[in-house]
């Protein structure tokens, strides 16, 4: 912005704020929700031309997303179980708890197709770009194939390699990972993840404590029973 615009000059001025620019980020982010992130193939937002196919986005609002691109460098620090109930739009039923009635129920009518139900696994992801924590959800025959591939990235720590009887491996801290993007032509067509090693250093790797305070309020989130969805945010659930 030119200063040109302002004929008195106020370059002396003393400080202007309060605490550090890296707190007046975390203010604007607003709350405490964690955005969604998500393979764009095909859909109303790809109908707006708010993204091109095949590149992953974060949901923003309904006229807005964040187009990260068709390569992403993602941390995984966290997963859960997730069932989402989409066949009443006025009444989604998302659901975290797999010993739930509700979860069994959706799991068992996401295999019906035309169900607009979807379980799968939810990860918690910090994405380099954006710089930003971000809910990754699995819930199709492509993407839990994806979901598959990005265990091994996450952390392994001792006491899990005992519990699973695993041998020829040593406890190892979240490895970050890069989600690239495959075309598939069959009966009809859509763009699947795919999961590759990262070499790339994270010089915006967040701290422990945030990483922590992050981990701690993803894992904690209760299902609510039925909660209200933007039609928006519905198209970013039925993503093949």
């Amino acid at each position: 912005m030119s200063n040109a615009l302002v004929p008195v000059d106020y370059s002396q001025l003393p400080s202007t704020q309060i605490g550090s620019d890296e707190t007046y980020d975390d203010l604007a982010k607003g709350g405490d929700y964690l955005s969604s992130m998500k393979l764009y193939t095909k859909g109303k937002a790809i109908d707006k031309g708010l993204i091109p196919p095949g590149r992953y986005g974060i949901y923003e609002s309904a006229e807005e997303i964040t187009d990260l691109g068709d390569e992403i460098d993602v941390i995984p620090f966290a997963r859960r179980p997730f069932a989402i109930d989409m066949s009443d739009k006025e009444n989604i039923i998302r659901v975290y708890d797999e010993a739930d009635d509700e979860f069994q129920r959706i799991k068992a009518a996401s295999t019906v197709k035309g169900s607009n139900c979807q379980c799968g696994v939810s990860f918690l992801m910090f994405e380099r770009s954006s710089g930003r924590f971000v809910d990754f959800f699995c819930g199709t025959a492509s993407t839990l194939r994806a979901a598959k591939d990005i265990y091994p990235f996450m952390q392994l720590t001792a006491e899990q390699i005992a519990e699973r009887g695993l041998t020829d491996v040593e406890p190892h801290g979240p490895l970050p990972l890069t989600l690239k993007v495959r075309f598939i032509e069959k009966e009809y067509s859509w763009h699947a993840p795919t999961v590759h090693k990262c070499s790339t250093p994270f010089a915006n790797a967040p701290s422990p404590e945030v990483v922590a305070k992050e981990i701690g309020k993803f894992l904690s989130a209760k299902g609510d029973g039925v909660e209200r969805v933007s039609e928006e945010e519905q198209q970013n659930q039925r993503a093949r």
